[in-house]
């Protein structure tokens, strides 16, 4: 199962159509039906780690609703322990509006509810859930606060410390030294480091800008053109499993964890990035965000007919 793995973040139901195209403003167009899943990037990356076989448990906040008891029974049947799921008595829990394309390109606009207010006084209440856990995973679409003092907290345990700076926000150097795996797609990599990307040649320096900031190890996510990594040692591309997508809602969360998971369990680099890079193409393959996560089998079974090559061709 490998160490413990503690995931911070937000919880979302989200209600998604299916829409022909993207319409412009003040056009009405006709979507498919309505379809409410749950969603959430913390919610999806704690249920995408528990799905791949690791020992997880889960920081968030609800609303006192029917979205928030729907969401604590969920949890309940995955697994995760009930003992850090709070509650806010007077906010609702998050939603997300999802418009998704024939492509699987999507567009997502969210109201954070009690998400908002996960707070440091909230993480002081749960000491408990910081006891032997080895790796880290959090995100931002709770406070910026918060997020810095689990980073800080999660190093104070000796832990490895991973962060999707999802959906983008300003980062200073002071909460990038508390990162050991920063994971930014290719237009959130480009907003952390005012690098304009115009081609390859630029993925490489804004990695490297990343870790001059303090960043440990980098992964840039690239959608369908694959990853870049990069560390003080090592560099590495990897090509994107080719798959027919459907809904890319969750796939960058399905990475994060699977990332999480294999280096819980202290598989080298080059391992840990296949196994997340298949975990997201699956994901992709599925409509709705944690209806789409892998099982452990599931995966291991499209990475065993992928070949072993390590190329996603």
């Amino acid at each position: 199962m490998g160490r413990k793995i503690l995931v911070l973040g937000s919880s979302n139901m989200d209600l998604i159509l299916r829409i022909p195209r993207f319409h412009q403003p003040g056009e009405t167009i006709t979507g498919q039906n309505l379809v409410t899943a749950f969603g959430g990037k913390g919610a999806n990356q704690a249920i995408a780690a528990n799905r791949l076989g690791g020992n997880v448990s889960f920081i968030t906040k609800l609303g006192n609703d029917s979205y928030g008891q729907s969401y604590l029974k969920y949890f309940a049947e995955n697994g995760l322990p009930r003992k850090y799921l709070l509650k806010d008595k007077e906010l609702p829990t998050g939603i997300a509006l999802i418009e998704v394309n024939p492509q699987g390109e999507n567009r997502i606009i969210v109201s954070p509810g009690a998400n908002g207010f996960l707070t440091g006084k909230d993480l002081r209440r749960l000491t408990r859930a910081w006891r032997e856990v080895r790796v880290f995973v959090t995100q931002l679409e709770i406070p910026l606060p918060t997020v810095r003092m689990a980073l800080e907290a999660a190093k104070h345990k000796s832990a490895l410390t991973l962060l999707n700076p999802s959906p983008f926000i300003p980062l200073s150097s002071e909460i990038l030294s508390f990162v050991d795996f920063l994971v930014p797609n290719e237009w959130e990599a480009q907003s952390l480091t005012g690098i304009k990307m115009k081609g390859d040649s630029d993925i490489p320096k804004m990695a490297k800008r990343l870790l001059s900031r303090g960043a440990k190890n980098v992964v840039i996510t690239l959608g369908s053109q694959g990853l870049f990594f990069k560390n003080r040692n090592e560099e590495i591309w990897m090509k994107a499993f080719k798959v027919e997508a459907v809904d890319t809602t969750a796939a960058g969360d399905a990475f994060m964890g699977a990332l999480a998971c294999g280096l819980s369990r202290g598989k080298p680099i080059p391992e840990v990035l296949r196994f997340a890079s298949g975990a997201g193409a699956l994901a992709a393959t599925k409509l709705g965000a944690q209806p789409s996560l892998p099982l452990r089998e599931d995966l291991e079974r499209f990475l065993t007919k992928m070949g072993k090559t390590g190329k996603g061709e």
